[in-house]
């Protein structure tokens, strides 16, 4: 049973193409990798609005694939399909922030 959704239509400016790994912080935000348009996505809990989490990283994302979120640690990893690197950001205390 589908509770709510957020998204699905190809002309999204927002999530098109091909969504992956999610993950949840402690506010209940939604990060979403977008792996064909190399970028993580923030959705609120309600899943009315959604911005982008910009990550600092050589080369920038490349097919950001599956996500992890380690609450107890402040940890995310981020694995890239394309890049074949796995990607850790300590001190994440959720995604709120614009920039990691």
């Amino acid at each position: 049973m589908v509770i709510r959704s957020y998204g699905g239509q190809i002309s999204s400016q927002l999530i098109n193409n091909y969504p992956c790994g999610s993950a949840v912080d402690k506010h209940r935000n939604i990060l979403v990798a977008d792996h064909s348009n190399n970028r993580l996505l923030v959705i609120d809990h309600s899943l009315s609005s959604a911005h982008e989490l910009s990550v600092s990283v050589d080369g920038g994302l490349n097919g950001p694939d599956t996500l992890w979120y380690d609450k107890s640690r402040d940890r995310l990893y981020i694995g890239e399909w394309q890049g074949g690197r796995v990607i850790v950001i300590d001190h994440l205390k959720d995604f709120n922030t614009s920039q990691v």
